[in-house]
């Protein structure tokens, strides 16, 4: 019996493991590479630039030609007259005596005198007194008018009941007096006239009569944007200073210009003096209120001509839409390259900047994964 011989393939064992091999290493290099992937995909940075608006203010003119020659506008006056009557703000204070009415009553059968000077007291003391003789009658009652005994404000008493002292006094039960009105006097106010007082009332008398005349222009011109001046006014008044008076009345009158203009077209010159004053494509601007401030300026009535004022008040703030803040410009900085950049920029304030992953060091290069936020303080 022949023995067999054993072989072994040693070619076959080394491929083997060369596939093995490969297979582990191309495995590991696409787990490598998909980590990368997921790497570079979770790398994400948020940029948060913190602004402020600064104010800005635009003053313009614009003159008016009246219509009824071929101008933009139409320029107006009225003639306008009032008489009013004012209370001086100065006062002085004088102790007098207070005064005033009672009834006295009378529950006997018989009718009762009493004298002139007659004393009536309160239930906390004060004192009054008839001023003329009257006669109560019986079973029934008449009015009187009393003064307090003695001067001042504490005399000043409101309604109450008073009793007679100078009765017997079974009989103060049945004869007395009532008052259902308060007593006045014991304080007496008076107003002085001051040149203080006068040029206040003129003031206020004059602002009312620019008033009246605006309403007479408003009447003749309805519907339109107009701005009035008082062109001259008279004041007169029958009273001096120094006098001791209760009220004194003023009489005026004025005439009032009223020009009257293209709100549109205002609207449009204030506009631009705002947009002049951005500055490139890194600003805008916005207005601050709706409508222009319009006053009057210089006017010659003779020649139908007046020149306006207009304020305009905006805000001139960072653009988030500009170039300056698009975003491949942040592409690989890091953050204090970020910062110092964004810090240069007029109206910045401050700088947010958060990597995702923190340890990252710069700016993605995908703009998806890089945001941009304004944030606006006032």
């Amino acid at each position: 019996m022949t023995p067999r011989r054993k072989e072994t393939n040693l070619d076959g064992g080394q491929s083997v493991r060369f596939y093995k091999i490969v297979a582990l290493s191309f495995l590991f290099l696409t787990i490598a590479l998909l980590a990368v992937i997921v790497f570079m995909s979770s790398k994400r940075a948020t940029i948060t630039v913190i602004t402020k608006p600064d104010p800005v203010e635009v003053n313009s003119t614009l003159e008016i030609n009246n219509k009824d020659e071929g101008g933009n506008g139409q320029i107006v006056t009225t003639e306008v007259s009032l008489q009013k009557t004012f209370k001086p703000e100065s006062t002085k204070e004088e102790v007098s005596v207070a005064i005033g009415f009672v009834t006295l009553h009378n529950e006997k059968d018989f009718a009762q005198p009493l004298v002139a000077t007659t004393r009536l007291l309160s239930p906390d003391g004060i004192l009054f007194r008839l001023k003329s003789r009257v006669t109560v009658p019986a079973q029934g009652a008449i009015d009187a008018e009393v003064y307090a005994d003695e001067e001042g404000k504490k005399s000043e008493i409101g309604p109450t009941k008073f009793t007679i002292p100078g009765l017997r006094e079974d009989t103060q039960e049945f004869i007395y007096a009532t008052s259902e009105q308060s007593m006045k006097g014991g304080v007496r106010t008076y107003g002085v006239l001051t040149s203080a007082d006068l040029k206040k009332a003129e003031e206020e008398l004059v602002e009312e009569l620019k008033n009246k005349g605006i309403e007479d222009l408003l009447e003749i011109n309805p519907g339109l944007e107009g701005v009035f001046s008082v062109v001259q006014h008279e004041v007169k008044t029958d009273v001096g200073t120094d006098e001791e008076i209760e009220e004194f009345d003023l009489s005026g009158s004025a005439t009032v210009v009223g020009v009257f203009y293209d709100k549109d077209e205002v609207l449009s010159i204030a506009k631009k003096g705002l947009e002049k004053r951005v500055v490139g494509d890194i600003e805008k601007v916005s207005p601050c209120d709706s409508e222009p401030t319009v006053t009057l300026g210089d006017y010659d009535l003779d020649n139908k001509m007046a020149v306006l004022n207009i304020f305009y008040a905006g805000l001139v703030e960072l653009d988030p839409e500009s170039k300056q803040l698009q975003k491949m410009l942040f592409f690989g900085k890091t953050k204090d390259e970020v910062r110092r950049y964004l810090l240069s920029l007029d109206h910045v304030q401050g700088v947010e900047i958060k990597f995702n992953p923190a340890w990252m060091l710069s700016v993605p290069h995908v703009a998806e994964h890089v945001n941009v936020v304004v944030k606006k303080v006032e």
